[in-house]
């Protein structure tokens, strides 16, 4: 039996207004920094995942987009641990509709999008990603990433999209829109997820914060 622990880790407020956030590449904004600092800080003093060699995590693991990227990376190197990009975990794109601040896209697509927000497996932004092909994309990156360190702490630091696919996913929700449209999930926010392996068979739960 081994437990492999996931700290997800949403980025920071970024950089360029209130636009829809996809594979739109944008900085951190300075409150953006100033937020996953405050969280870096509380990883630190956690005991969910502090290790008995004083490490925080085992891994440290990013989507490839700079929001996330530059301070996973900063903070890998600040504590010697191990650090991986994965694509797999980038947030949805969103197509036409990326980078696009949300007063001119409600100007122009507003059925679209309120259809696409109550059913985005059905409805899908004009040359953008399915959200099938969204959540199969992050479930393989998931699968790889706990087999491969099964046992782990691995600190994962991502999007919103990301981390709510995976908390319906440790619920056992699918299609559930409500996970990407009604739950707040602030920047910064941390959810664990613990991955226990017995005889073959794999058991999620969710952990909300950290202790």
């Amino acid at each position: 039996m081994k437990n492999t622990k996931v700290i997800l880790l949403r980025h920071g407020a970024c950089e360029g207004g209130n636009i829809l956030r996809g594979h739109t590449d944008v900085m951190l904004s300075l409150a953006g920094k100033e937020q996953l600092n405050v969280a870096f800080s509380t990883l630190k003093n956690s005991k969910t995942c502090h290790l008995a060699k004083n490490s925080m995590a085992d891994l440290v693991v990013s989507s490839p987009l700079l929001r996330c990227s530059e301070p996973a990376q900063a903070f890998a190197m600040q504590h010697n641990i191990h650090f991986v990009e994965l694509a797999g975990f980038m947030e949805v794109n969103f197509g036409d509709w990326d980078g696009k601040p949300f007063t001119e896209l409600y100007q122009q697509y507003s059925e679209q999008l309120d259809a696409y927000w109550a059913n985005p497996w059905v409805h899908t932004p004009p040359n953008g990603e399915t959200m099938q092909a969204f959540e199969s994309r992050v479930d393989k990156a998931w699968e790889a990433l706990v087999e491969q360190y099964k046992g782990k702490v691995i600190l994962l630091l991502t999007h919103g999209g990301v981390i709510r696919h995976l908390m319906a996913k440790s619920l056992g929700l699918k299609q559930c829109a409500g996970i990407y449209s009604a739950l707040k999930l602030p920047y910064a926010a941390t959810v664990v997820i613990d991955v226990l392996e017995d005889g073959g068979q794999q058991y999620l739960s969710l952990n909300w914060g950290l202790e």
